[in-house]
């Protein structure tokens, strides 16, 4: 894709997030969802901006959650053929491994709450997911997951015990 073709797909996809904003009525900005879940990565890797842009935004953000919490997940219940995971596991104490637990249950009950708006064509709880997802990202996953992959690289770097 050339340089005009990748503007061009942004401008479709920066006016269907406007569209999207003012029919669904979420308050987050296209800068902070994008800098969170990287909104127009993805259009680009994809190529097209859909039709139906809330929907395909929600399905990002679900993806990022979705990764975070299989790698959260890991860290809980390795699979013991992975010495990766339970190298990692063992990295974490009862009291970390319940916050872990905590910010899996956030990620789980948003992307569920994704996929009953969507089944649901309900756009008050997409807004609330939207919005829901930007506030949780920056009040507890991001700080939550910066100190568990801070906790993991440490122990990679003492070689880890």
């Amino acid at each position: 894709m050339n340089k005009q073709e990748k503007e061009e797909l942004i401008g479709q996809m920066q006016e269907k997030f406007d569209e999207a904003k003012r029919e669904i009525g979420f308050k987050s900005s296209f800068k902070e969802i994008d800098e969170i879940f990287f909104i127009t990565d993805v259009v680009l890797e994809h190529g097209f901006v859909s039709n139906n842009f809330s929907r395909q935004m929600c399905a990002r953000i679900r993806d990022t959650f979705h990764m975070w919490t299989d790698y959260l997940h890991s860290l809980l219940m390795p699979n013991p053929q992975y010495m990766l995971n339970v190298t990692e596991a063992n990295l974490f104490k009862d009291e970390e491994r319940k916050e872990i637990w905590g910010l899996i249950k956030g990620a789980v009950a948003l992307n569920s709450a994704n996929t009953l708006a969507g089944l649901e064509k309900d756009l008050k709880r997409e807004r609330e997911f939207i919005d829901g997802s930007v506030e949780f990202w920056k009040g507890k996953f991001k700080p939550g997951i910066v100190k568990v992959v801070g906790k993991v690289n440490r122990g990679w770097n003492e070689g880890v015990k």
